[in-house]
């Protein structure tokens, strides 16, 4: 009986021992994870870029439509805010439908000629100061100073910005507090800033974000300066 003898220099095959197979299949996770981890801060980078353009596009509107928009006594005046989630301004006669205070609402984005949304659905909020939305006492070089303040945190105690006109923002990537696209309202904020600027009155937050936690804050806020709006529309001709 014959026998095979195997060369000097043969080699073998082993397979993956199951301590191998399950090192291979962490190492495997961790790099998934990793990678789902940076496409969902892309995502996230991406949407905020495209909401702050968006900001950008209505900001041009707002001001385009003062310069186009002649009140009855021939000063131009911004639109009221959409509070019926049709898209178009309420107004009632030459006021805003809430002429007792500064008018509320999403952004009448069917009257500016834009798109309605941020990049997470939202609708836009928009809060205007009754003295620069009257269609029959428009704005002038002797309008009433603006209330609008914007701050830096809650309670307002420094500000950003004050005497502003008008104020439009993104709830951002929670948007809690925004009246989302289908017309229904979202989960009310859990934070102060947040909460101011969802609470109607005429303060605002901006500021960086800050991660989930105690004071979380993703909004995207901005507003017109009274000194933008009359130079804008001084060079447009209607002022003064």
């Amino acid at each position: 009986m014959s026998s095979t003898t195997l060369p000097v220099n043969a080699t073998f095959c082993r397979g993956f021992s199951l301590v191998e197979l399950a090192i291979v299949l962490v190492v495997v996770s961790l790099l998934a994870g990793g990678l789902m981890t940076t496409l969902s801060s892309q995502i996230g980078l991406r949407n905020t870029q495209d909401t702050r353009q968006r900001l950008k596009d209505v900001h041009e509107a707002l001001l385009g439509y003062a310069a186009t928009h002649i009140a009855a006594d021939g000063h131009p005046y911004l639109p009221c805010p959409d509070t019926d989630n049709d898209g178009a301004e309420n107004r009632s006669g030459t006021t805003c439908t809430t002429p007792a205070a500064n008018a509320e609402g999403t952004l009448p984005w069917r009257d500016l000629g834009i798109g309605r949304e941020d990049a997470w659905g939202n609708r836009f909020r928009y809060r205007v100061d009754r003295h620069f939305s009257d269609s029959s006492t428009g704005i002038a070089i002797n309008t009433p100073a603006a209330s609008l303040r914007v701050c830096d945190q809650t309670p307002c105690a420094t500000f950003v910005a004050t005497q502003i006109p008008v104020v439009i923002l993104s709830h951002g990537t929670n948007g809690f507090g925004a009246i989302n696209s289908g017309g229904g309202v979202n989960l009310v904020a859990t934070s102060a800033d947040e909460l101011e600027n969802s609470n109607s009155n005429d303060d605002f937050v901006s500021h960086t974000p800050t991660p989930a936690g105690a004071n979380e804050f993703d909004d995207l806020v901005t507003w017109i300066s009274p000194n933008i709006l009359y130079s804008r529309l001084i060079a447009a001709g209607r002022l003064p």
